[in-house]
């Protein structure tokens, strides 16, 4: 009697839509430092560096029906600065009630790489002050695609993981604890803890 093929289990499929290429860049790496079995993370770069155009990008990929989750990845710097605007604001509603969800960070990514080493500062009035406060745990730390991609960040932060995951929780809480637009924020362990605990089901 042949014997019956294995049975292969589905992919689950997730399309992360980020800013720019800091997060590009990161979450590539964390792709190929995981080989997460049966899931795929693709980072994809929205064409111009904005909030609607990010949303626009996961709205569309959610109509081909490819990804089985999308998430947006996007600073809110400009959002407290600028305002949403009525466009936006219809577009983040209607992505929300689709189902896409947010990893948002005030006021930049940044945040998150700070997070690995300590509590950052409450209140960042810019990005600039963040990341040179970030630069006392990686002093040669800077925004530059070729140093990115040489993976000296993050052979530094998967070591410190768990420290961003439970750091990030704690700013979390006490933002809800203390709300304020201007609250340094982070909500990428929302994203990481949601992504790799669908990796470990699979």
């Amino acid at each position: 009697m042949p014997r019956k093929p294995a049975k292969i289990a589905a992919r689950r499929t997730i399309l992360l839509v980020v800013e720019g290429e800091t997060e590009q860049i990161y979450f590539s790496q964390v792709k190929a430092h995981r080989h997460a079995s049966g899931i795929t993370i693709t980072p994809r770069l929205a064409k111009h560096s904005s909030v609607r155009h990010i949303l626009l990008a996961a709205l569309a990929e959610q109509e081909s029906g490819v990804y089985d989750e999308i998430w947006c990845v996007f600073d809110r710097d400009t959002i407290v600065r600028d305002g949403l605007g009525e466009e936006t604001t219809a577009l983040l509603e209607k992505a929300r009630a689709r189902g896409i969800r947010f990893a948002e960070s005030y006021p930049s990514f940044e945040v998150w790489f700070y997070l690995h080493f300590a509590m950052p500062h409450p209140h960042y009035l810019s990005q600039y002050t963040l990341i040179e406060d970030f630069r006392q745990f990686v002093p040669r730390y800077g925004k530059e695609q070729a140093w990115l991609s040489g993976g000296e960040l993050y052979k530094q932060l998967r070591v410190r993981e768990r420290t961003a995951l439970s750091n990030s929780v704690l700013l979390a809480a006490h933002n809800a604890a203390c709300p304020s637009e201007g609250n340094t924020a982070c909500s990428v362990h929302e994203l990481m803890g949601a992504v790799f605990a669908t990796a470990a089901r699979c």
